[in-house]
């Protein structure tokens, strides 16, 4: 029934199209794979992606990873940590260059979905691309295939929607995560913020985000204007995966639809805050909202009309610890300054440092990696990366848990300040 009122005259509200035709709203359903994921590993790869052959507008889209006869995958098996979607050829909203990221999900399965009569443009001609980031909590190697499924309307005009894409690292490359040293007391909290100034004016429509643990919520804000247009908050609970690989993130963000769309005008600076708690350590955390523009007419400041709201269950993040996957071996490294991370090792395993040493990592490896807090006085991680060199000067007294995020079963290391 939601689809077949498509047709509602937006018309009245945007003032940009009248529908001609009656719409044609199939579901189509792709699949990419098979994608090799190692045992109580990561794999994080772009790929391409097949796309609907005619022209019309995605109406709706979601993604889910199975195994080879179709079955979906539990998060105790392959979990899809996070997936993007974007359009080659086209320029992102925020970033520029050759591909609009147009929709994207994590464990908070963010749905893409529309109010009547919008839809995101596509021609059959169009290339698509995903970016993936798959888990596997087994023993041994499992393949995941990534499927989607696309609602895909044709044969009438929508009023067209622009992806906007809002990220605190934005335009960073493949890993636009950061840290929060949870250094503060209880209940403190830590805030990044990024702005963007929109070159259109017209009605942001819809819009959701992405945190990971700690998070406490994402806050829209129409800094011209000085006021809050949406907060997208985090409902937790669920399975946690074994063995614990990553912090877990929200299991639901909360996310807007409105057929008369919260009024942009073109030259406001919209801004997003990621809000985290800093009482803990959070280390690769992300603050993502990704939010649709109706181009159409608007002046000046005005309210934000009444938003349907899928707010599912919000409350504070809970406080969570865990072990490293694996236990880091080898003699004790006494007053080293660096060590090497080569493929699927450290050079020391084992170190301890006087407080104040500036220690650094070189990397020597022929695949990514990082350096990831797990535990400790203060959250900090490395980018990942195939070579140079990070450094980061001991300020703080005690013991700190490092892995791989890329390999957290195979590569851990600890360093004792003193």
């Amino acid at each position: 029934m939601r689809r077949l009122i498509r047709l509602l005259p937006v018309a009245l509200i945007a003032g940009a199209f009248v529908p001609t035709a009656q719409a044609q709203v199939k579901t189509l359903t792709f699949t990419v794979g098979p994608i090799s994921v190692p045992a109580y590993g990561v794999a994080t790869q772009p790929a391409a992606a097949p796309s609907p052959k005619e022209d019309g507008y995605v109406v709706g889209m979601k993604a889910e990873i199975v195994d080879a006869k179709g079955v979906v995958q539990g998060r105790d098996k392959v979990m899809l940590h996070h997936i993007v979607f974007g359009k080659v050829g086209t320029p992102d909203a925020t970033c520029g260059g050759d591909a609009e990221r147009f929709y994207a999900e994590g464990e908070e399965r963010l749905a893409f979905d529309l109010p009547n009569g919008y839809g995101y443009p596509n021609k059959g001609t169009d290339r698509w691309y995903l970016l993936y980031m798959l888990m596997n909590h087994k023993p041994k190697a499992l393949d995941g295939y990534v499927r989607y499924t696309v609602e895909y309307a044709t044969g009438e005009d929508l009023a067209p929607v622009k992806p906007i894409w809002l990220d605190v690292r934005n335009c960073k490359g493949l890993d636009p995560s950061y840290d929060v040293p949870g250094t503060g007391k209880r209940f403190s909290a830590s805030v990044e913020s990024t702005s963007w100034v929109s070159p259109l004016s017209g009605r942001l429509v819809a819009g959701g985000g992405h945190l990971h643990g700690g998070g406490i919520r994402l806050d829209l804000v129409n800094s011209t204007c000085g006021t809050k247009l949406f907060s997208s908050e985090p409902t937790w609970g669920g399975p946690v995966p074994r063995p614990i690989l990553h912090e877990p993130g929200p299991t639901k963000m909360s996310q807007f639809l409105s057929a008369e769309g919260i009024p942009v005008a073109a030259g406001q600076r919209l801004t997003l805050k990621s809000v985290y708690d800093n009482g803990a350590p959070h280390t690769r955390a992300m603050g993502i909202f990704i939010t649709y523009l109706a181009p159409g007419p608007v002046i000046g400041c005005q309210s934000t009309p009444a938003l349907t709201v899928d707010r599912g269950k919000p409350a504070y993040p809970p406080s969570f610890s865990f072990p490293l996957p694996k236990q880091p071996s080898g003699s004790l490294a006494r007053n080293v300054r660096s060590s090497w991370v080569g493929d699927n090792r450290y050079q020391y395993e084992r170190i301890s440092i006087p407080l104040g040493t500036l220690f650094s990592w070189n990397f020597i490896g022929t695949r990514q990696h990082d350096v990831t807090l797990v535990r400790g006085p203060v959250g900090f991680s490395t980018p990942w990366t195939l070579a140079g060199t990070y450094s980061r000067k001991f300020t703080r007294r005690g013991t700190y848990e490092f892995f791989c995020s890329l390999h957290p079963s195979q590569m851990t290391q600890k360093i004792t300040v003193r």
